[in-house]
């Protein structure tokens, strides 16, 4: 694949989970601005992108059999683009969200096509360097807007959804630089004579978790430094992009983490995430909350990768766009549940406090880690058992 080809194939990563997040630093505006609307409403301009993703998505595997793939990206662009930029001239917020569920569904056709592109035409270590490189763009791309996103917040709401004008040079890419890539060939024997590993089902899930953790950050960041009285209106912009550095460098590093840690790194990050939110919970200065996103970005930016490497080890080539497609519906469905989880949280701990949300996270995920351990463990001591 020509090097113009793979930037353009690399490009769409910013389309996808930061995609979603872009409208973050518009949140308290967005909330001062309709002022009876209620605040899980308001959080689902970030989330609800996430949900309408879906249709879409369960239709990949069948799209990427009709149509050559650089049409689907086409076509995926063109709808994100009056998906991101339309809130920006609404007056209700009906309409904003109707905007924000067209973007997800924008999403469900180019999320998957460009995965499955990567998967399809990278083996071994090039397949992981590539999933490292799109998570980075993703993080890199996703800091630098984010960062603008945040200063743009404070001339108001509207400019944050013109940013997403930025399409407009992807849909240029796309279209100069990318092949057509034929439409999939597999037979219907074939495909019915193939199934998807249970194993899968537990990266898929995993997968859906650790992200849904990571957007407790672009969902409940703005609202909780206002009510803290940390920062300003545009710290949640700048603080989001700063997590976001941490993905772009967890996402370059994961190919030697990966050869140096093996079984270790995964746990390993997961008390990384953990220290994060530690931090978060405590934190009275905008500096202790940039620490806390950091570390978590970093962590994501490792896992989130590891989940398509997997993916790409467990799932036989032939279904691959399906298992990705998949993989991908759990990734946006606990994104889209994030703020009924933090909800679902306060009601068990009694409290309406991020703070307490975010130490509970924090408990969790070290648990989770050390229940990782004990598995692979034993995993381990079952197989030196069976060959002996």
């Amino acid at each position: 694949m020509k090097v113009s080809a793979r930037i353009a194939l690399l490009s769409m990563a910013v389309t996808t989970t930061f995609g979603t997040m872009m409208a973050a630093p518009a949140l308290k505006p967005l909330a001062v601005a309709f002022p009876n609307t209620d605040a899980l409403l308001v959080q689902w301009v970030v989330t609800l992108s996430s949900l309408f993703i879906l249709p879409t998505l369960f239709l990949s595997g069948i799209l990427n059999r009709k149509f050559n793939r650089r049409s689907i990206l086409i076509t995926g662009l063109v709808l994100y683009l009056f998906g991101g930029v339309g809130p920006a001239f609404m007056n209700s917020f009906p309409f904003i969200l109707a905007c924000r569920a067209l973007l997800g569904l924008s999403i469900g056709l180019i999320s998957p096509t460009f995965n499955s592109l990567i998967a399809e035409n990278f083996q071994g270590e090039a397949r992981s360097r590539m999933n490292g490189i799109q998570t980075s763009i993703n993080g890199i791309g996703g800091a630098i807007f984010l960062s603008i996103g945040g200063f743009i917040a404070t001339l108001g709401w509207r400019d944050v959804f013109m940013t997403y004008f930025y399409a407009v040079i992807l849909l240029v890419m796309v279209v100069a630089f990318l092949p057509k890539f034929p439409p999939l060939q597999v037979s219907q024997s074939a495909k019915s004579s193939i199934k998807i590993p249970k194993f899968f089902y537990a990266v898929a899930l995993a997968g859906g978790l650790h992200t849904m953790m990571f957007a407790l950050i672009p969902t409940n960041l703005s609202l909780f430094l206002a009510n803290n009285g940390i920062g300003s209106i545009s710290s949640a912009g700048y603080l989001i992009a700063f997590s976001l550095i941490g993905v772009f460098i967890g996402g370059l590093s994961v190919t030697r983490l990966t050869g140096a840690l093996k079984k270790r790194l995964v746990p390993l990050e997961l008390v990384l995430m953990a220290g994060g939110f530690l931090l978060i919970s405590s934190a009275h200065a905008v500096w202790t909350v940039a620490l806390g996103v950091f570390m978590i970005g970093l962590s994501e930016g490792v896992l989130f990768p590891l989940s398509f490497i997997k993916t790409s080890e467990v799932v036989p080539k032939l279904i691959l766009t399906t298992g990705i497609s998949l993989l991908l519906a759990c990734v946006y469905t606990c994104q889209f549940l994030s703020p009924l989880f933090v909800r679902g949280i306060e009601l068990l701990l009694y409290s309406n406090s991020t703070r307490d949300v975010f130490m509970a996270v924090a408990v969790a995920l070290v648990a989770v880690a050390v229940g990782f351990l004990l598995f692979s463990r034993n995993s381990m001591h079952q197989t030196v058992t069976d060959v002996s």
